[in-house]
């Protein structure tokens, strides 16, 4: 359908014809199901009189009131309605522009303060937010010509590039005009869009021979535009080692705006010139066609089929028609209790594992545990919470239902030795050398209990007071401030071989390994918690303490700690790197120029 003015129209309107005959169709059925039953096709004529009674039209009337309905809201529904309409032209302005930038030194020059690039720059941004949805590229020259960036509309990037141009980056000091037209013609040309308009913002054209630039003005015409960035008085060129750009015989150069050589050679082949305005008459003037003259193609209201919308209605209009009794149906439904479950926003979207890995992750340990259904992450969290008594029987239960899993007598020995229960740690890491012989961290932290024990037994001296052993037992207390670096920490990381994975593994909780991280997880614990507890520390596979590093949150180990000081070094190289784009574009201008020495547009 042909896009109009009005707020609402269908975009499919033949579907409209439709309704005529549906109507027609519903008041046949109605009037021929009056008149007439489905008794009247069984008994014969004569009886019909004397055994039927024929009831009013009103207790039919409400049915094909309701088919109407649906047969009408169904052929409106496939009409397309769109009423919702993008009354929002997006302008391309009769196709897009060039912009063609001299960076030469004497665009250093500061006749317009405080420099004529400066003023150039803020031209072009200027001209970035007036026309936000144009697609526009932008040209570099001094002594070479080069592209950098191509047809776009991502202003954000156009904008980023812009700051980071300087004769400095150019590879060629210079001022070859013709080499950055030809470059524009040739974009030009390959969009075959004759709309595409080359706005040039320089100083001057000199240097450049004028058969160049005619042959330039020929293959542009009518779509050159030229904004003259100085002033007739000119200024020197400030150098930044202090004084002024001197030329070859030692006076001073004093670059001028000829804005009579840049109008002539505007106008020669229909183009047009303007002097830089510190308003936007400059960019009025010159881009006054493009913006007058929107294309065809970039105008117009974009409308959406929004009859979706209308099929809710049509459901339930549906289904009150495929039954009897509706009505009372419904009202029976608006008196029937709620379920009585007690659910919450979260249990709609997430599983209870899912939101108990969120709170263990948020540091929420103790809660953690209480919602986690799978029993290596409760056993886990009650260790993370510091309730070592409970995770040692939540790890001893899973032992129990798999003595062969080692890695589960290794957690509940852990969970025992953080819990000040040596004996029974031992005995678990005697299950699991049992079962893994060649598991180092049981190894490893057998022997550093059985020396803890050892040193215990040699304090012991009958002699003295039971009040001796005083100090045995507070070391043995557990230190509630986490992640301290006291002498005599103990640290205890989960070794989990990779032969030996654990059958439980829940991937509901982010993919880790509830047996490691609980191994894992007890370093930053047993810091915290089991300060002086044992004399070394319980260390383990370097793998799982990376693994507790990351998920479990571990402090105070020797690995640990060269990791983050490693992440920490990484971190701040990546924040000394420089984000200017400017040495980015100095060495692909070089590489460019050292391509095609022989001055050709690149």
């Amino acid at each position: 359908m042909p896009e109009s003015g009005m707020p609402f129209a269908f975009l499919r309107p033949l579907w409209l014809l439709g309704l005529i005959p549906a109507l027609l169709l519903c008041g046949y059925l109605y009037r021929h199901h009056r008149q007439h039953s489905g008794w009247d096709a069984l008994l014969p004529a004569n009886l019909r009189r004397a055994l039927l009674q024929h009831q009013t039209g009103r207790h039919y009337r409400g049915r094909y009131l309701l088919l109407a309905c649906v047969w009408s809201l169904s052929l409106v529904i496939l009409a397309g309605p769109a009423w919702e309409s993008d009354n929002t032209q997006r302008r391309e302005d009769s196709g897009s522009l060039i912009l063609v930038l001299q960076v030469s030194r004497s665009m250093l020059s500061n006749d317009l303060p405080p420099t004529r690039l400066e003023q150039a720059k803020r031209k072009i941004r200027d001209l970035l937010q007036r026309y936000p949805d144009r697609r526009v590229a932008l040209i570099a020259y001094a002594g070479s010509a080069h592209l950098v960036a191509p047809l776009t509309r991502d202003h954000d990037t156009l904008r980023n590039l812009l700051d980071a141009l300087h004769p400095d980056i150019m590879p060629v000091r210079g001022q070859q005009l013709d080499q950055a037209l030809q470059l524009a013609a040739d974009m030009r040309s390959q969009r075959g869009d004759s709309a595409t308009q080359v706005l040039l913002l320089a100083s001057s054209i000199e240097g450049v021979s004028s058969e160049s630039l005619s042959v330039s003005a020929r293959e542009l015409g009518a779509a050159l535009r030229i904004i003259g960035i100085g002033t007739a008085d000119g200024a020197p060129i400030p150098l930044a080692e202090g004084g002024f750009m001197r030329d070859d015989q030692g006076r001073i150069l004093l670059p001028r705006l000829d804005e009579q050589a840049m109008l002539d050679f505007a106008r020669s082949e229909g183009g047009d010139y303007r002097r830089l305005s510190t308003d936007e008459r400059d960019l009025q003037q010159l881009l006054a066609d493009s913006s007058n003259q929107p294309s065809d193609a970039g105008l117009g209201v974009q409308r959406q089929d929004q009859g979706h919308w209308l099929l809710l209605l049509l459901l339930p209009l549906a289904a009150l028609g495929a039954r009897r009794g509706w009505l009372l149906l419904i009202l029976c439904a608006l008196w029937l209790p709620l379920p009585a479950n007690a659910l919450s926003w979260q249990d709609l979207w997430q599983r209870p594992d899912q939101q108990a890995s969120a709170l263990l992750q948020a540091g929420q340990a103790a809660e953690a545990a209480s919602r986690f259904e799978d029993p290596q992450w409760r056993a886990w969290a009650l260790l993370q919470a510091g309730d070592y008594r409970a995770a040692a029987d939540a790890w001893g239960a899973l032992a129990s239902a798999e003595p062969d899993n080692a890695q589960y007598h290794f957690s509940q020995g852990t969970a025992l030795a953080l819990a000040e229960d040596y004996q029974g740690a031992l005995l678990a890491f005697e299950a699991t050398l049992t079962q893994a012989p060649d598991h180092t961290a049981a190894r490893h932290n057998r022997q550093q209990v059985e020396a803890y024990l050892a040193s215990l037994q040699e304090q012991a001296d009958p002699d003295e007071e039971p009040a001796q052993e005083q100090p045995a037992s507070e070391n043995a207390e557990p230190d509630t401030q986490p992640g301290g670096n006291n002498p005599g920490e103990a640290e205890v990381d989960g070794a989990s071989d990779e032969g030996q994975a654990s059958s439980g593994e829940s991937s509901s909780a982010g993919g880790l390994d509830p047996a490691a991280g609980a191994q894992g997880s007890s370093s930053g614990d047993s810091q915290g918690q089991s300060t002086g507890a044992l004399p070394g520390e319980l260390i383990a596979s370097p793998e799982d303490a990376g693994d507790a590093t990351q998920h479990g949150g571990s402090g105070g180990g020797g690995s640990s700690r060269q990791q983050i000081e490693q992440q920490q070094a990484v971190q701040q190289w990546l924040r000394d790197i420089p984000d200017n784009p400017a040495e980015l574009l100095r060495r692909k201008f070089l590489y460019q120029h050292l391509q095609k020495p022989d001055g050709r547009p690149r």
